[in-house]
């Protein structure tokens, strides 16, 4: 009897215990790894106990295209960026991105032509970056997308939607909060949809809308239309989202997204947008379109990428991003839109990307802090990528080097000013804060996350140093000093770009691919440091093409090296209390080279998620804390709150049918 009794005595205790559990943050195990910037301290979150060049992903992967939310520990290379977070409650959700400069490389060669032999081109990466670039699973197989959740006070990792959970490959690439449930935009399987996640139900996933449905996708697809949609928000009592469709861009708003694909109407289209989003894979970043979306002053403001080949100002340079202004009339669907970065015979105040001197900038990233609307600018790095690699021609990527992002703020006046980025004629006394473009560092090529926590302005990049490792290595050296063992290094690495461009109809490129074919890396080299101390033309004739075509590549790599000299490799993460003057709390992606973004920050109760971009090793999810968060429960506290009652009112239960201490005192 007295076993039973002190069974029942432990099983209170446990109850008791588990209560506490639930309030009471853990402290980081012994071996979770950190990182120390003043008064911001982080842990990791995602398999705590891996460090830089270790495989993580916040799941699991098991093989045969299976992902597991926790199985031995041993990470999924494969979901590179944590692409999309929110916090709720105790938990941050985060969708992530599978395989994403696979999926890029993927849009080059079946959409946009350019034809290469995967094994080939995975060859090329595996020698490029010495085998640290993933390039897809041992097994063959690929596990999509992952849309997960993560306690923030336990690390408990639940899977919600997979290709192998439930059979969708998610790709979300943004979302927000609206009426206590959770939205996320994206692709699924291909098709533009929308999401909902409820938290009070079990964190139950539905397909509120879409907008190419299956029967359409194959003409989609050969219209070359991005489906990876981006912008949602909450605007007063309403969700609105972005939408893509064969006739191009829309918006559309819903008071009750639960209802489904007919609670949504039609806000504006394409043209409503004066034609301004590009959303096809050959225009700026890919077909990015309407980017993101923002309520500012009671008006809806949307940021747009408009480049496409029309309208490009030159070979190297893709138009600028457009802003545009929504109003809200009588009715929920009674809008008027207009241009205040954008086209001026369209009646926009500002010219395409702000200031006429900045031309780089495909995309504006948006957010509201202090008043302000926040714009930081965001570089088109996907084609210079395309130019790289099946052009060898670094000239795309060397004018964005040159021109690394700013960040400007408008008031309600509609009114822009330079906070972050170089002085030019409009600005040019530079920006406030006293940093030059790029954070003063050329590598930084995206503004690509805001967010505000604890009252201070998070602002995060993408460095594009950590793809660009496999120049940076010949940043100390230049054409006359390198010895010959440097020159077959180069020429090997050159080799390897022409290779991917064989079957190119270019004169050039035709007679780089004869002379790599007649000549071995080292023979090539030879020639090409004798010609460094002549000139081209005292080359044998048969050769003065191919070797004037492998200066003019030698050149553009060598300026991206010299770009490379002073880089630091890894994301950089900056904090402003005042909106203007800026602490650095990271340049190198919390110690870790190969964290080349910081996608995603979500604010929440426990500390600042903060999310990395790492085609390498995989994403990683950090929790960043400034000494200002909540003291913790203590046992008082409990005790004199609501939890206190509950247990004093359980224990006097048990006193009362005389089972707790009749028999133990």
């Amino acid at each position: 009897m007295k076993s039973k009794r002190i069974s029942k005595l432990l099983s209170l205790v446990m109850a008791v215990t588990m209560i506490f559990g639930m309030a009471v943050s853990p402290l980081a195990s012994a071996g979770t790894i950190t990182y120390k910037s003043g008064e911001y301290a982080l842990e990791k979150i995602s398999h705590p106990e891996k460090g830089s060049g270790e495989v993580d992903g916040i799941v699991d992967y098991v093989g045969n295209g299976v992902v597991s939310a926790s199985d031995e520990g041993q990470g999924d290379r494969g979901q590179n960026y944590a692409w999309s977070a929110i916090a709720y409650g105790d938990s941050v959700y985060v969708s992530t991105n599978y395989n994403s400069l696979g999926l890029t490389l993927g849009f080059m060669d079946s959409v946009l032509g350019n034809d290469f032999d995967p094994s080939e081109m995975n060859a090329t990466l595996d020698v490029m970056f010495n085998g640290h670039f993933y390039t897809g699973e041992p097994d063959g197989a690929n596990t999509g997308g992952v849309l997960t959740k993560i306690n923030l006070k336990t690390n408990e990792v639940t899977v919600l939607m997979s290709k192998s959970h439930d059979g969708n490959n998610v790709q979300l690439r943004n979302c927000c909060e609206f009426n206590d449930k959770l939205y996320f935009c994206g692709s699924v399987n291909g098709l533009p949809k929308i999401i909902e996640v409820d938290p009070a139900n079990n964190d139950k996933c539905t397909i509120v809308y879409e907008g190419i449905n299956q029967k359409d996708y194959y003409a989609a697809y050969l219209e070359g239309i991005c489906t990876g949609i981006r912008g949602l928000c909450a605007y007063k009592d309403y969700l609105i989202v972005s939408m893509v469709t064969l006739g191009g861009a829309q918006i559309l708003i819903s008071k009750n997204p639960s209802e489904g694909q007919d609670a949504f109407t039609v806000i504006a289209d394409q043209q409503d947008l004066f034609d301004y989003p590009a959303y096809h894979f050959p225009d700026s970043i890919y077909g990015g379109s309407i980017w993101e979306m923002v309520e500012y002053n009671d008006d809806l403001y949307v940021s747009i990428c408009t480049g496409t080949p029309d309208n490009k100002p030159d070979e190297f340079t893709m138009q600028s991003f457009a802003l545009v202004k929504g109003e809200m009339g009588e009715s929920a669907t009674d809008w008027t839109w207009t241009p205040v970065i954008g086209d001026k015979a369209d009646g926009a105040k500002y010219t395409f990307g702000i200031d006429p001197e900045r031309t780089r900038a495909g995309a504006g990233v948006i957010y509201v802090y202090d008043d302000y609307l926040y714009i930081g600018e965001y570089n088109d790095e996907e084609i210079p990528l395309e130019h790289i690699l099946f052009k060898a021609d670094f000239t795309f990527m060397n004018r964005n080097l040159e021109q690394s992002v700013s960040l400007y703020r408008m008031d309600k006046n509609e009114d822009i000013e330079l906070i972050m980025g170089d002085a030019t004629k409009m600005f040019p006394e530079g920006g406030k804060s006293g940093f030059g473009s790029g954070f003063d560092r050329n590598e930084n090529q995206y503004i690509w996350r805001m967010e505000e926590y604890n009252g201070k302005l998070y602002v995060g990049t993408f460095d594009t140093s950590s793809l660009l490792e496999p120049v940076g290595q010949f940043a100390n050296g230049d054409l006359l000093s390198m010895t010959p063992s440097e020159w077959a290094s180069l020429i090997g690495y050159i080799k390897k770009f022409i290779s991917l461009q064989s079957d190119s109809g270019d004169a050039e490129t035709q007679a780089l691919t004869k002379l790599f074919n007649d000549y071995s890396v080292n023979e090539i080299a030879r020639m090409a440091s004798t010609q460094a101390k002549a000139t081209a033309s005292d080359a044998q004739p048969e050769n003065e093409l191919a070797i004037t075509a492998l200066f003019n590549t030698l050149e553009g790599f060598m300026t991206t090296a010299g770009y490379m000299k002073d880089a630091e490799r890894g994301f950089d993460l900056y904090v402003t209390e005042d909106g203007i003057n800026f602490e650095t709390i990271t340049i190198d992606g919390f110690g870790d080279p190969y964290n080349h973004g910081c996608r995603t920050l979500a604010a929440s109760e426990d500390g600042l998620m903060v999310g990395t971009a790492n085609p390498f090793y995989a994403c990683q999810v950090w929790l960043l804390t400034d000494g200002n968060e909540p003291e913790p429960d203590t046992f008082e506290s409990i005790m004199d709150g609501v939890f206190g009652d509950v247990i004093r009112y359980i224990i006097s239960w048990f006193r009362e049918i005389g089972i707790l201490f009749d028999e133990i005192f």
